[in-house]
Parts: structure tokens; C-alpha cells; sequence
């Protein structure tokens, strides 16, 4: 088979979950002898397609303009996806996202006749998005969900999202984000520095703010330990301020060797064996996500820290609680917006520095090869309809 993965953001190619699901899934679905292009929304004003250029994966990525969603749709923005599909003999369309992606899978079935996927994203959460509250919106995605062959969802609260707005159950598969399962294996069992780890985007939503306020009272009793923020995002000088105000030092390093005692420290985005280095030799995870103000479509980075075999602390959010209620040994903290709590369960969590958090057979459900066989079946099925 040949599937084209549509993407609304170049971006999303280089930064966030949705990067690591580009990157491993078109390779674990090449093993299978299935070849997955990519098209996304091209970075300049244009009406041409613009590619192939190849990414580290091998994968075919091309853009150009990208349909926003409307009655009155413009066939010139269609026009170069619909060559696109004709050159590279496209069988398949994965929509990642039901508003934009879903929306142009859904007006290129209907000039080509290609079925289309779609995998429902957090752009359809309420508590992330106000526009998707809108009837008008909300219209849109339901015939995009109507004329779809297929539904996939990461969690049950993803499908309740979809469903919510338009029923799918005859279509709806689970599968899972995964992870490069057997690539983490040799950072299992690394020593421990004396840092803890907060790795995401630098946005109010994912509760930097108040780990930096937990981290300062931790201070008061241990000024060694230090706070690594591995992330890029629009609130890093605002990051930077507190910090100031609140007397912390800091550090600008993605250099896990060299990390100064007792400072806020400031990777910028990492990844690759960069990132895995941070993980491997962190003394806790932090995941500190608000949902009051948004919830993961899936805790991807929760699964990586339990392949290194970490001690996870982390909001109660809907996604963190499913992992949980599958089996992953995550540490809950139901009381997210308050830095008291979040400083005194890392308190505890450090006092009871017990061994590695990880279960074999729990993080091996996720390895991408089993995600990509369920994903090809699920085309499959959309091919034979």
C-alpha cells in the first residue's frame, strides 16, 4: 500500500508528539512494505506543490497550500495534492487531525474517490479549543467523520470527543501513540544525577510555571538538586523572569554531563539520544500538565519515561489516568495547579528513591511495529470496503 500522512504544520515534523508519530510510524510501516509519504502546509504563500525532499526516516515529504475549511472550498489549493496523489499512485489518505487534515482527505475523496482515515487529535477537545464549540465547526467535522472509512483514536476520551460530535462506533479502532521500544533499552539502568526532568512544550497549559514555584520551596531544603526544563515554546523569558525573582540560578545546556548543582536548567527542544541521555539519568520525571486548560491526546513522553525505566510523577489528566488504568505505574498528582503538592510528592518520591519504574510487558504493547501493523490493517480494511 501506498498512504499519504496528511499533516496541517511543517512544524509539526520537527517538534512534539505528533513528530515522533511521522518519524516512526512511515519506518515501521516501510518493514512492512507499505510506503508512506508525507504532505503538510507549505511555509510560503503558494499554489505550487513544492518536493519531494526526503526526511531522516526516508520518507517522501512534499508541500504546498493546505484547504481551509470553508463552504466555498478554492479547487487551487486542491489542485496540487490531487497531482501529488496521481504521481505518487497514493492508495490511502491518513488525515492526522479532524478539522483541517480531515477536512482536505475528505474534498480529495470526493474528486479522487481515495478512502480516507482520520485519527482524531486534541484539536476536537473542548478544553483545548474554543473554535471546535462553534455549530458551524462542529457541522464541518461531523461530514468529515460521516464520509471517513475509518476512525482511530489514541483513548477512550478521544472517542467520546468524536463521538460527541458525530457517532462512530461501526468505524472506531483504538491504536495507540508508540515508542521505539528497543532503541531505549540501553539507557535502562544508568546512573542517577541529581536533577529532575520536565520535558514538553514551554506553554502555561503544560504547568512550568508551577513546577518552578514547587522547585523554589524544594530549595529551601536542598539546594543541590536541580530542574532541567527540556522544551522550546513562547513562555521561556517568562520562565526566565521567575526564576529571577525567585533567586534561582540558571543554566543553558543540553549537556547532561555538565549540569551546575541546585540551578533551573534550559535545554531547549531535545531529541534523539540527547533526549534519551536526559531521561536515562533523571532522579524523577515531572509531567505537569493543567487540565483545566488542556488535556494530552495521549502521554506519549509518560511511555518514554517508563521505557527508561523512570519513576513518573503526573497530573491527573484524562490521558495520564488511561495509561494508568492499563497498567502503567505512574504516581498521580490530583491536585495539579497547586505547587504545595507538586513540591511535597517530589519530596516524598525522592525520599523513597526505590528502583526503576518500568514494566517490560507493559511498555512492549507499544513498540511501533505491533502500532504500524494495526494501522495497515485498519487500511486495509478501508481498501476492501
Amino acid at each position: 500500500m501506498r498512504i499519504l500522512l496528511l499533516t496541517h504544520r511543517q512544524n509539526d515534523l520537527e517538534i512534539g508528539g505528533l513528530a515522533e508519530f511521522l518519524h516512526f510510524l512511515p519506518a515501521a510501516l516501510k518493514k512492512q512494505n507499505h510506503e508512506a509519504i508525507i504532505y503538510t502546509q507549505s511555509q510560503s504563500a503558494t499554489c505550487e506543490l513544492q518536493g519531494p525532499t526526503l526526511l531522516p526516516n526516508g520518507a517522501k515529504h512534499y508541500c504546498g497550500p493546505f484547504l481551509k475549511p470553508k463552504f466555498f472550498i478554492s479547487l487551487a489549493e486542491l489542485l496540487p495534492l490531487i497531482a501529488l496523489c496521481k504521481k505518487e499512485k497514493v492508495d490511502i489518505v491518513h488525515a492526522q487531525g479532524t478539522y483541517r487534515a480531515g477536512f482536505m482527505a475528505m474534498h480529495l475523496h470526493r474528486k479522487l474517490g481515495i478512502p480516507y482515515v482520520v485519527t482524531s487529535h486534541s484539536d476536537i477537545l473542548p478544553t483545548n479549543s474554543e473554535r471546535i464549540k462553534r455549530a458551524g465547526i462542529q457541522k464541518r467535522c461531523r461530514k468529515v467523520l460521516k464520509h471517513a472509512a475509518y476512525i482511530t483514536h489514541l483513548t477512550p476520551v478521544m472517542q467520546a470527543a468524536s463521538d460527541e460530535i458525530y457517532p462512530t462506533p461501526h468505524k472506531s479502532h483504538f491504536i495507540h501513540n508508540g515508542i521505539d521500544v528497543s532503541d531505549w533499552k540501553i539507557y535502562q539502568g544508568q546512573s542517577t544525577y541529581n536533577y529532575l526532568l520536565a520535558i514538553g512544550r514551554l506553554e502555561e497549559e503544560k504547568g512550568f510555571p508551577v513546577l518552578l514555584d514547587a522547585f523554589s520551596k524544594l530549595r529551601e531544603e536542598n539546594r543541590e538538586i536541580s530542574l532541567v526544563f527540556a522544551g522550546s515554546g513562547s513562555i521561556k523569558e517568562t520562565l526566565v523572569a521567575k526564576a529571577q525573582m525567585l533567586n534561582i540560578p540558571i543554566q543553558y545546556t543540553d549537556d547532561v554531563e555538565n549540569l551546575l548543582p541546585g540551578h533551573l536548567v534550559l535545554t531547549g527542544y531535545v531529541r534523539n539520544d540527547v533526549k534519551k541521555k536526559f531521561f536515562a539519568h533523571a532522579k524523577l520525571i515531572l509531567f505537569a500538565t493543567q487540565p483545566h486548560l488542556f488535556e494530552e491526546a495521549f502521554g506519549i513522553v509518560q511511555l518514554e519515561a517508563l521505557a527508561a525505566k523512570k519513576r513518573i510523577l503526573a497530573s491527573a489528566t484524562q490521558a495520564t489516568c488511561y495509561l494508568k488504568q492499563l497498567g502503567a505505574p505512574i504516581h498521580l498528582v490530583t491536585q495539579p495547579q497547586e505547587s504545595n503538592v507538586w513540591a511535597e510528592k517530589i519530596k516524598r518520591s525522592l525520599i523513597d528513591n526505590g528502583a526503576s519504574q518500568g514494566d517490560e510487558a507493559f511498555i512492549e504493547r507499544f513498540d511501533w511495529e505491533i502500532i504500524a501493523k494495526d494501522y495497515a490493517n485498519v487500511y486495509g480494511s478501508a481498501l476492501a470496503k
